[in-house]
């Protein structure tokens, strides 16, 4: 089931249900610039028949949801997670389990942090507590003085490598973008180009190419760590982190690990993204953890 709700704004966000609205609420928070759709089908669609009632959704600034005037109406990760907010309201859910990926678990921090009573367990996937080290390195500032590691090497190269040479045609941005992905994953189970392609022509149907995602690299920035923050977390947490992880390493796994109270971690011998190749080990984790 499709539908649109809207933000305290006034912005429309396209979201997404899966299952029975009887079954409890998994709230699932896409990372920066990318579609609700990212969160694979299969994947929606079992952890519905495993009994929960699973909604996805575009933020703002990405697929079918509207997009914003960022120097106009510049907005952070605290405004991200009114929008999480809104989406559950528009659904009428007054609780959920609440589950992130990169960005997504920064959003989903923030939302365990500041409505405990709506937040019933937390799911953090490839996230940290502090993107500062990530935002300083990929702008070209010092990182070295942060206490979590900065991105490997080639994540920074990928990135200098496409600003000096910005892919023109639709073709060489698809081929870009699948470069990037590449880099994300991590580990001996083959990059699953195919199933990535089919994903963003998917997206490339749905919104027509253009900076607006980047306003999420903005609202990053512009935002303050979770460093100490995460420590009032109440709810049961589940960390998910890939060993190969280049974007944010491991340590930054182990932190939210090791400071938010009573949070257990897995670790899977996978990069940044899961989706796809590592889709049924991640799904068997989220599924057991929602259901203990």
């Amino acid at each position: 089931m499709e539908k649109f709700i809207t933000t305290e704004d006034g912005l429309n966000l396209w979201t997404e249900a899966f299952g029975n609205a009887a079954g409890f609420p998994v709230l699932l928070i896409m990372g920066a610039m990318n579609q609700g759709i990212f969160w694979p089908d299969d994947f929606c669609d079992d952890l519905a028949h495993a009994g929960f009632y699973v909604i996805r959704y575009d933020h703002r600034d990405t697929g079918k949801s509207a997009t914003v005037d960022f120097q106009l109406h510049p907005y952070d990760l605290d405004v991200l997670a009114q929008d999480a907010m809104a989406v559950l309201r528009g659904y009428g859910i007054a609780q959920a389990a609440i589950v992130g990926l990169s960005m997504g678990g920064y959003i989903a921090q923030l939302l365990a942090i500041k409505y405990p009573d709506i937040v019933n367990k937390l799911v953090l996937i490839s996230s940290t507590a502090d993107q500062r080290p990530y935002m300083a390195a990929t702008m070209g500032q010092d990182a070295g003085s942060f206490q979590l590691p900065r991105p490997e090497r080639k994540v920074l190269d990928y990135i200098a490598d496409t600003a000096a040479s910005p892919p023109q045609t639709a073709e060489q941005i698809e081929e870009n973008l699948i470069q990037g992905w590449a880099i994300t994953y991590g580990g001996n189970r083959p990059f699953p180009r195919d199933e990535l392609t089919r994903a963003l022509r998917r997206a490339a149907q749905r919104a027509p190419a253009g900076a607006a995602p980047f306003h999420h690299a903005f609202a990053v920035a512009a935002s303050p760590d979770r460093l100490e923050a995460v420590g009032h977390i109440r709810a049961p947490t589940l960390i998910i982190h890939g060993r190969y992880d280049a974007l944010l390493p491991l340590a930054h796994g182990e932190y939210l690990a090791q400071h938010i109270p009573g949070a257990q971690l897995r670790v899977f011998e996978m990069g940044h993204s899961f989706m796809w190749s590592w889709s049924n080990e991640v799904l068997d984790a989220v599924s057991k953890f929602l259901g203990d």
